[in-house]
């Protein structure tokens, strides 16, 4: 199977994080030891970021989050040796997170308006711009955490797939426009699980219930800790 760029998400009200996080990195190590993986996970109240150009070497024993798992991904193969490849497109402001893929048309006109509003950048990385639209949202218009994700989904343009991950409330959110996207729920409904790979999904959750793509713009919401609370909604 031919690796490319991907984001992934995971939602677990019970699970340790870090079991599925290794599965996903054996998953990756046997089709490239030459990716760069970046994750980011729910621990206590911040969000905590790891990267890695050695999958291997990633996601060992001594890193253990809590019970309970929320988490976001991105891996393609290593810009080390594939040099095309510019910044990861995964981000944490601490108390948010975002990955995404594909082409978002009015950025630097979302980005101009945040700088004009006294909004200030660390980098150039398209997620942290989406990290810190999102943050606009929820501590200035006072939203809730899936308003805002909707707010932002509407306010974007162009062809997309993104994952946030947001300490308050605990939500894993997903949204994409135009472009694919996989989701997978066990059949038992206590996990379920977001790719832009629809083949590597499927590669290391084989007991998954449906598979489907997407090129709609809508609005995919998961939050823990009750399963009851996925909302699966295209209501933009």
């Amino acid at each position: 199977m031919k690796m490319t760029e991907s984001i992934f998400g995971f939602w677990n009200p019970t699970e340790n994080t870090l079991k599925r996080f290794q599965v996903l990195r054996d998953a990756l190590a046997k089709e490239n030891a030459r990716l760069e993986l970046g994750i980011c996970t729910l621990q206590n109240e911040s969000i905590q970021y790891r990267c890695s150009f050695n999958v291997s070497e990633l996601l060992n024993d001594d890193w253990q989050p809590p019970i309970g798992g929320l988490g976001i991904a991105f891996f393609r193969p290593s810009p080390l040796f594939l040099p095309q490849y510019g910044v990861m497109p995964l981000y944490s402001i601490g108390h948010i997170a975002v990955a995404y893929l594909g082409v978002i048309d009015n950025l630097s006109e979302i980005r101009e308006k945040l700088i004009y509003y006294g909004v200030q950048f660390d980098t150039t990385n398209v997620a942290e711009t989406l990290s810190l639209l999102l943050h606009n949202y929820l501590e200035y218009h006072h939203l809730s955490a899936i308003d805002a994700m909707q707010r932002m989904m509407r306010k974007l343009k162009g062809q997309f797939a993104l994952i946030a991950l947001v300490t308050e409330g605990k939500w894993l959110m997903v949204g994409c426009r135009d472009y694919p996207l996989s989701v997978g729920r066990m059949r038992n409904h206590s996990t379920v699980y977001f790719c832009t790979d629809t083949k590597m999904l499927a590669q290391f959750t084989p007991a998954m219930s449906s598979v489907f793509g997407n090129q709609k713009p809508d609005i995919f919401c998961g939050t823990a800790p009750e399963p009851d609370d996925i909302i699966l909604s295209n209501s933009l």
